[in-house]
């Protein structure tokens, strides 16, 4: 006791008058750190989990999203048209031009097949990262965080429970009135 202010003066045996609140000042003052943290790590994974759910949420709302057409697919075509219509030119002034052309739509496609090869290995990535499985598996991590958190916070709770029943016991057995 000397250890958290003067030491109080004995009246008998028993507690000396102020000590209890001294006792119980010391137990509160000693548990809540531990309170504390314990609280602050059930709002956190509280936080994580509403954010994995958010996520989740906007996973499969895009894994919802409406279809949209492949370009290359057209793209392709008109390339494989334009070597078609360059078999049929007859002039060398249509066969040049036709052929520039041809050329041109030729690059176009290459650097489309370019991006979109870069595109969708960006969009594996994405899925393993962010896509409905990976979000679902993190909310479920974050429920069990969540889940052990609070277990934590009950074992917290409960071991001051016991120090407060260690309390209520040294009062009974040192009462003011004991010789």
């Amino acid at each position: 006791m000397a250890e958290h202010g003067s030491a109080p003066t004995q009246t008998g045996g028993g507690l000396a008058a102020g000590e209890r609140e001294q006792l119980l000042y010391v137990l509160e003052s000693r548990f809540a750190p531990a309170l504390e943290a314990a609280t602050a790590a059930v709002r956190d994974a509280e936080r994580v989990l509403a954010e994995a759910r958010s996520r989740l949420a906007r996973a499969e709302s895009a894994a919802n999203a409406p279809y949209a057409s492949d370009p290359l697919i057209f793209m392709r075509r008109s390339v494989e048209d334009e070597v078609d219509g360059l078999e049929r030119k007859t002039t060398e002034r249509k066969v040049r031009a036709s052929y520039r052309f041809l050329l041109d739509r030729s690059v176009e496609l290459a650097m489309a097949e370019v991006a979109r090869f870069h595109d969708d290995q960006a969009t594996l990535h994405r899925e393993l990262a962010e896509g409905v499985d990976a979000c679902r598996a993190a909310e479920g991590r974050a429920a069990e965080a969540l889940v052990e958190a609070q277990r934590m916070q009950e074992r917290v709770r409960a071991s001051e429970q016991t120090a407060r029943r260690g309390l209520h016991l040294l009062q009974e057995k040192l009462g003011p009135n004991r010789s």
